[in-house]
This record gives structure tokens, C-alpha cells and sequence, in this order.
């Protein structure tokens, strides 16, 4: 979320839960300052029409107010359900990424007709934002909830912006903790999957002919953050098809992560990290996740469409709302199909994964890649090289005995057609 948002957001929570007459005279100074750094990345009559808006609302606004639909407070939107369930949209601060943007993921709170569910819990940094979410729900929205009053945890998947939070909300709750079979180990043996995990990237990194002081930078900053995680037993595992916590249907989608389930409750969708708007969800290569790969990721867009056709809204982990699931999963695959043949134009000569993702996100994408966003870079065009290999056959590997279990040689791809 870039720091514009997050400006705003403040500002919302200042004016409608803090009920701060002033609140906007401050975001005007912060607006400005903004606009004067990051002019080339903001649609500044869009945020102008926007303040506005917020401007002409009263102190005590109804929560049906076209804005408060629209943007909510402090991004914390409720749906209210016709089978009787309130869902409300928290995002919460996950980790910092630069000087415009930081990674938010959304969590979303259901009361339902006997339990409170949350779905997903952030990271060991979302502490103050989820309090600050559970506030509005409290003050704005009238919802008498808090942290202790929440009965289950339902994880959407097993990576660390999703359950990095549990340390911070199963002490504080008798939370029944819900995920599905294939990320339970993640959750529960942390620790030792975490160093499993490491021994694998490194690997991996070293077949993609990645500079050695490079990996070794990335090594130092991958797991940093996730080092006083301990793992926490999962009282509730669940698989594909089940009716969870009151009747919630699981519907089990592999591919950017094992254990990835989108939840369904009455017309609503979760999607945790699916489906998401204005970009492709993370792929990352079967080779070291297990569960993984864009073969598994292209069913699992098939699987969810199919049961979309009922869905009022689709609700994304990260991003906007969803209205059309199918609509945007189908965006996706065309996304996915034109880099891979952006990946083969330029593969007449074998070339290492480091050399293909420089390639392909220097000149077809004209992005200098900078930090952690080189190694997503390698899992992302590795998972495509992978699919390109065993689902297409359309590249070829060169040098097949540096694909061996124990091997660090750097592995050469070209295109075979």
C-alpha cells in the first residue's frame, strides 16, 4: 500500500473514530509533501476528489454513506451478508518494503450467528494495525469485539504475511486455529521447515547462476523477520470440500502456496491470495514447494471459477474487491500465457534463470530490479520455465545433470521449438 493511502487512512481514523475536528487541516500538510516527492506515481486529482468527499462527511456519518462503501474507515469496510453473517475488511501493516509503498495484507473478521471468526492474522508487526482495525469496528461500526473475543482463526495459507500474527493472537484468545492438511506442518514445525526451507532457496539460487554476493544477501535478509516464530499446534486441520467453524465451504486451491484454500461464506468469497486485482499472484517453482508450480495454479484458477458463477463479491488478501472472480481469473492466465511467450523470444541461446528473469524484466518489462524483488524475480520466471518444461515442452534444459538432487550447478534453459 503506497504512502499516500496510508496518509489517508490515518486521516479517516482521526476525524470519524477519534471524532479530531482538525484531522484534515494535517492531512493537507502531509498530502503536500507527498505530492511533491511522488508526483510521478499519483493520480492527484483522484486523491483531491477524494479528500473532499471525506471532507464534506459529518463527524457521526451513517456506515451506508457511498464513501464509508467505498473506502470505509481507515480502509475497515463491513458486508453485511443476506444469510444473517457481518464481515469486515481489516487491513493490517505487514512489513516495510521502500520510501513509497509498504505491504499491507487484509484480514477479514466475520460475526457470525454463534462464533467470531478471523480470517488470516498478519505478520508479528501487524500487532498496532489490527488493534487500531478492531477500534473502528468498535467505535464506528458498534461491533463489541476484541482480540479476546474472537473463537477461530482460519488461515488461508501458509506464508508468513498470513499467520505471522498467531503470535500475538492465540495467546491473547482461546482461538480454535483452522488450515488446511498440506500447510500444517509449516505452522507447527516452523522452525524446522523454515531451515528446510533455506537449504532449498539456497540451492536453487545457486542452479539460477545468481552472483554469489547476491545470494549471500539474500540469505541474510530471507527469514530475518520469522526468526522468534516458535510454531503453534493446529487445533482445527481442515481439506478440500469441508463445511468449517458455521457450514463455511473450503474450497482447496493449490499453487502460489500448498495449502491455499479460498473460504466461502453465503455469497462471499475469501480468496486469500488466488485472485487478486491489478496484479498476478506469486508463483513460485514446484522444485522447492512442494504443492506449488503454474500447472497447479492454472487448475486452481479453473477449480475457483467454477464455483463463482453464485458469488456476489470476491474478497482478495491484498488489493480491491473482487466483483467478478472468473472475469479476473481468466485476466490472469492470458497474463501468465503472454510471458511465457515474452520468456521465449529470447531464449534461441541457453541462458541461466538469473540471465532470463534480467532479461525479461529489464527489456520486456523495463524494470531494474532492486532488493527481494530479485528473488521473487528468479521464483517467478522459474516457475514459468518449469511449467514451459514438463507441462508444454516448449524449452529445454542443456545441461540435464546439473538438475540433480544435490547438484549447484548453474542450470542453462533454450527454447526447444
Amino acid at each position: 500500500m503506497d504512502k499516500i493511502a496510508q496518509t489517508l487512512f490515518k486521516a479517516e481514523y482521526n476525524k470519524l473514530v477519534k471524532k479530531d475536528k482538525h484531522a484534515l487541516a494535517a492531512l493537507e500538510d502531509e498530502l503536500m509533501k507527498l505530492f511533491q516527492e511522488f508526483w510521478m506515481r499519483t493520480d492527484i486529482p483522484s486523491v483531491r476528489r477524494r479528500v473532499r468527499s471525506l471532507d464534506g462527511l459529518p463527524l457521526n456519518p451513517s456506515p451506508d454513506t457511498h464513501y464509508l462503501t467505498v473506502f470505509g474507515v481507515r480502509g475497515v469496510v463491513r458486508y453485511p451478508l443476506t444469510s444473517g453473517e457481518k464481515i469486515y475488511k481489516i487491513p493490517v501493516f505487514s512489513f516495510n518494503m521502500n520510501d513509497w509503498k509498504d505491504h499491507w495484507t487484509t484480514l477479514y473478521l466475520i460475526v457470525g450467528k454463534k462464533t467470531v471468526t478471523l480470517v488470516d492474522s498478519g505478520t508479528h508487526l501487524s500487532e498496532k494495525s489490527l488493534e487500531e482495525g478492531l477500534e473502528v469496528v468498535r467505535v464506528f461500526y458498534g461491533e463489541s469485539v476484541h482480540i479476546e473475543d474472537i473463537d477461530n482463526v482460519i488461515l488461508t495459507h501458509a506464508h508468513f504475511d498470513h499467520f505471522g500474527g498467531l503470535h500475538y493472537l492465540l495467546p491473547r484468545s482461546k482461538a480454535k486455529l483452522w488450515v488446511h492438511e498440506w500447510d500444517v506442518k509449516t505452522i507447527e514445525d516452523f522452525p524446522k521447515e523454515k531451515s528446510q526451507g533455506r537449504e532449498q532457496i539456497l540451492r536453487f539460487l545457486k542452479q539460477a547462476g545468481m552472483p554469489a554476493k547476491r545470494i549471500s544477501d539474500f540469505m541474510e535478509m530471507h527469514g530475518s523477520s520469522k526468526e522468534t516464530f516458535p510454531g503453534y499446534p493446529v487445533t482445527h486441520p481442515f481439506k478440500d470440500g469441508d463445511r468449517i467453524v458455521e457450514n463455511y465451504q473450503v474450497i482447496h486451491t493449490p499453487g502460489h502456496c500448498p495449502g491455499l484454500s479460498c473460504i466461502r461464506v453465503g455469497d462471499v468469497m475469501f480468496l486469500g491470495d488466488q485472485v487478486l486485482n491489478d496484479v498476478s499472484p506469486h508463483q513460485f517453482p514446484k522444485i522447492y514447494t512442494s504443492g506449488s508450480g503454474l500447472q497447479n495454479y492454472f487448475n486452481s484458477l479453473i477449480k475457483i471459477s467454477s464455483h463463482s458463477e453464485t458469488i456476489r463479491v470476491g474478497l482478495p488478501s491484498h488489493y480491491g474487491d473482487i466483483p467478478s472472480i472468473e472475469s479476473r481469473a481468466m485476466e490472469i492466465m492470458s497474463e501468465h500465457n503472454q510471458r511465457i511467450a515474452d520468456i521465449m523470444k529470447d531464449l534461441d541461446q541457453p541462458k541461466s534463470l538469473y540471465q532470463v528473469s534480467d532479461d525479461y524484466y529489464r527489456f520486456r518489462r523495463g524494470r531494474e530490479l532492486r532488493g527481494y524483488d530479485n528473488l521473487l524475480a528468479q521464483e517467478e520466471i522459474g516457475a514459468h520455465l518449469e511449467f514451459m518444461i514438463e507441462s508444454m515442452g516448449i524449452v529445454k534444459v542443456t545441461n540435464p545433470e546439473a538438475l540433480g538432487k544435490n547438484s549447484e550447478e548453474v542450470v542453462f534453459y533454450q527454447k526447444s521449438i
